[in-house]
This record gives C-alpha cells, structure tokens and sequence, in this order.
C-alpha cells in the first residue's frame, strides 16, 4: 500500500536542487528522471520492475577518501565531540525515517569532514545543549548544533558513506527526503525543526549522555 509523504511537491523539488548540489556527479540523472523521483516520492510508491529508476547506477566519485585520516591520535575531548555530533546526525535522521548503519564508519566520515577545529567549534554549543532544561530549550540548543553540522558539509558526508549500502534508487530516495525536510526546518527559521525535536528530544538517551561525556572530557 503507498504512503503519502508530508513532504509536498515543492519541499522534494527543493529537496532535490540541494542533493543535486550535494553530489554533482548524479545531477545528470537526477534532472533526466525528476518528474518520476517526485511522483514516486509524493504517492509513496516504488518503481515497477521495467523503470530505468532500477536501472540507474553510481557515477564515479574522484575525490577523498571516505575514510578519515586517524594516523594521529585524537584527544578525548574531539572523540567525545565527534562521537556527540555523530548521534546528533544519527536523531535527526531518525526523525525523517532513516535509520543508518555502520555508524563507526560514519562517525570517522564525520571527523574527515568536518575536521578537529571545526569539532571544536561546537564545544559551547554543545555545553549549552547540556545545560538547556527542558525539552524546547534542548531543542532550540540543538538547532544551533544542527546548524553547524549542515554548513559544514556533515549531511552530504553521511550520504558519501551510506551510498554503498542501498542501490542507487532507495539512496536518492532518502536522500532526497532527508534533504527537503531539512530545507523546511531551516525555512521556518528553526521553529518547525524545534516543534519537532521537543517531541523526541527527552527520549534520545545516548545523545544526552554523550552530551555529558563530552562536558566531562571537555571542561
């Protein structure tokens, strides 16, 4: 049975233009198939067997390495905040659907991407997340956090790592809801984003304790 989307067609569109941004390489196919990718995503179905949507594969990527450079040995305080932001990627994705595995690997992809100093940029956020009191304080802290991550690149990250383990359809499909619900939240200024994550903040246990990990590794 299909399940319509909340997204609308507008959101995807834009959804789409920012995992065209996000991954060039695929801008070509995204564009040849956009009427399709929208229909499929809005009506919630999946392509029959005979769609050239099945048939699509990877286009070649040239650059870095996913894998982080740890030839150096990290101090506590960047684990505990790379771990931190990390689960912060992890919940947000959650509350699109997507629940990703192999979260190592996307924890070093992560680090790779953002980098020690810009880890260490969201310390005090990260303290003001942990003293936030209540379920819409930790959500507004978070939007800042969420904030950061975004124009640092981490999402597009998530995605290099997390290509390799879904064909190219169900990649873009979820991709490209992740990326159009993050457009809405940021479209409101935070406000849907924060309506949202009050709701499932005070449940996400391991990310309020790593939160805490890192206020301790971090003074």
């Amino acid at each position: 049975m299909a399940t319509q989307t909340k997204l609308t067609e507008e959101q995807l569109n834009e959804g789409l233009e920012t995992f065209s941004k996000w991954f060039p390489e695929e801008a070509e196919n995204i564009q040849k198939h956009r009427d399709a990718i929208i229909r499929h995503i809005v009506e919630g179905t999946n392509p029959d067997a005979s769609s050239p949507l099945l048939a699509q594969s990877y286009a070649k990527v040239s650059d870095r390495d996913l894998k982080a450079d740890l030839s150096h040995e990290l101090t506590p305080c960047i684990q505990a905040i790379a771990v931190f932001i990390a689960d912060v990627v992890f919940f947000l994705l959650g509350l699109v659907g997507l629940h990703v595995s192999n979260q190592e690997r996307i924890t070093r992809a992560l680090l790779r991407e953002l980098g020690e100093d810009t880890l260490r940029g969201f310390l005090r956020l990260i303290h003001e997340f942990n003293s936030a009191s209540g379920a819409v304080e930790k959500a507004k802290a978070l939007f800042s956090i969420f904030s950061g991550i975004y124009k640092a690149g981490g999402f597009s990250a998530v995605f290099k790592v997390i290509k390799d383990e879904m064909t190219w359809w169900e990649w873009l499909k979820t991709g490209v809801i992740a990326a159009a619900q993050i457009t809405a939240w940021f479209a409101t200024d935070g406000a849907a984003f924060i309506a949202e994550v009050a709701l499932n903040i005070m449940s996400a246990e391991q990310l309020i304790e790593d939160g805490i990990k890192v206020g301790k590794c971090c003074p």
